[in-house]
């Protein structure tokens, strides 16, 4: 199992970023895609507020409804606009949830995150699956 369990974590964080933060919301942990994504290094995240990503057009309402459900030790997920170091934009689907530890209490917070740029630039795909989904929860 731990071998398995090896090999998932790799193609993780391959392909997914990933960060943590405490519980006032400072990054403690980043991947490397992470860094390598938004152009900052390790050394300039790790401490940082994760609003060091934040894009300006997010309402503070997105964020409040997060906090407010993470907080709760629940699951929150969205599709949230970022931005890079040198300003580059990128569109991510995002899960954010507390870990606890042995007592149940939270300890942290992880965010994995899928860029999806490249579902935004192929809008005709994505409208399809739109419509394929509607159509099913329609019924």
């Amino acid at each position: 199992m731990q071998a398995i369990n090896a090999k998932v974590l790799t193609a993780l964080e391959k392909v997914m970023v990933i960060s943590t933060t405490d519980l006032q919301g400072n990054i403690t942990y980043v991947n490397e895609l992470f860094c390598k994504l938004t152009g900052y290094t390790q050394e300039e995240l790790l401490g940082q507020p994760h609003s060091v990503v934040r894009h300006p057009s997010v309402p503070k309402s997105t964020y409040k409804q997060m906090w407010d459900t993470i907080k709760q030790g629940e699951i929150w997920t969205g599709v949230i606009p970022n931005v890079g170091k040198g300003g580059g934009l990128y569109v991510v689907d995002t899960t954010v949830q507390p870990l606890f530890d042995e007592q149940g209490n939270i300890v942290e917070y992880i965010s994995i995150r899928r860029v999806i740029n490249d579902l935004m630039s192929d809008f005709e795909a994505l409208e399809f699956s739109k419509e394929q989904f509607d159509e099913h929860y329609d019924r």
